[in-house]
């Protein structure tokens, strides 16, 4: 159960004013925020880990608030017919666990790729840790002076080089030979399935889970690339489309926001490049998906 305050625009009960968040739908549609769909399609041999840290930060450089909805789509084949199965990470709720057991209605199950496989293999496995690095910055501080001649004392700013640790989250790639236990449509691609706790630590007050996978024939559309590319998708409520480059920061008068900085950084350099997107699929698809966040 959840509460939401009554109102237009608002953020729901436990949540922070900036940023993005990672929901159920119920939620996402009571913010008052227009939806929009994100699609964006990856390759073979990724991690599932990083594809979703990536789509939750192109909906937030967008100026998304609330995403929901999220599926991770693989392409498949079956006897030389096309066929997608997907995934869908739902937040664990009394309403949302109920539906990891069920199937999509109307879809058609190839259970070929509904079996589990165990296998030994060696893969890159995306992981993230706390670290504690050294950083070197100035400091300004007061020296005391007592003037005898005229009995005073001033305060004479001096500069200083002082280091100071801090800790933030590092992330990366670690190669490892471990048995693991996934679809066959999984090892076909060389998919990683994501470690979900690691997505619920930055965007979400929920625990993830993820629902068993469903397979269907997939007949392509015209302009369809023929390469049928996997694809994370979901639905993303609020964009900054409209918004302008020197928008105030937020309440309170502090440092501007995390999903600020990245709206701003990233339509600073569609505008160096001359392309303005023109909706908010193109705004969120020119986030480069290797970079940090601010």
């Amino acid at each position: 159960m959840f509460l939401v305050a009554a109102g237009c625009m608002h953020t729901p009960q436990g949540y922070q004013a900036n940023g993005v968040t990672l929901t159920t739908r119920e939620e996402a549609a009571a913010s008052g925020f227009k939806p929009w769909k994100l699609s964006v399609a990856f390759g073979a041999r990724q991690d599932g880990t990083q594809l979703l840290l990536d789509f939750m930060k192109r909906a937030e450089a967008a100026g998304g608030r609330y995403v929901s909805d999220v599926h991770i789509v693989l392409a498949s084949d079956q006897d030389g017919e096309p066929v997608e199965c997907r995934t869908e990470i739902v937040p664990e709720s009394s309403v949302e666990t109920g539906r990891m057991l069920q199937s999509t209605p109307g879809r058609t199950e190839m259970r070929h790729h509904m079996v589990p496989v165990t296998k030994t293999v060696f893969e890159s496995q995306f992981q993230c840790q706390s670290v504690t690095e050294p950083r070197t910055v100035s400091e300004t501080y007061y020296e005391s002076h007592y003037d005898p001649s005229s009995k005073t004392t001033r305060s004479v700013p001096r500069t200083r080089m002082v280091t100071r640790f801090e800790h933030r989250q590092k992330c990366g790639h670690v190669p490892m030979m471990r048995t693991v236990t996934r679809f066959e449509y999984q090892f076909r691609s060389e998919y990683i399935p994501p470690r979900l706790e690691l997505v619920s630590r930055q965007y979400t007050r929920w625990s993830l889970k993820e629902t068993l996978p469903t397979c269907a024939p997939h007949s392509p559309r015209t302009g369809d690339s023929p390469s049928m590319p996997h694809r994370v998708e979901g639905e993303v409520y609020g964009c900054s489309l409209d918004q302008a480059l020197d928008e105030p920061n937020h309440e309170g008068g502090g440092s501007e926001s995390r999903s600020l900085k990245l709206r701003r950084q990233y339509r600073q350099s569609a505008m160096a490049k001359g392309l303005m997107p023109a909706s908010c699929q193109e705004l969120a698809l020119q986030v480069p998906p290797d970079s940090e966040a601010p």
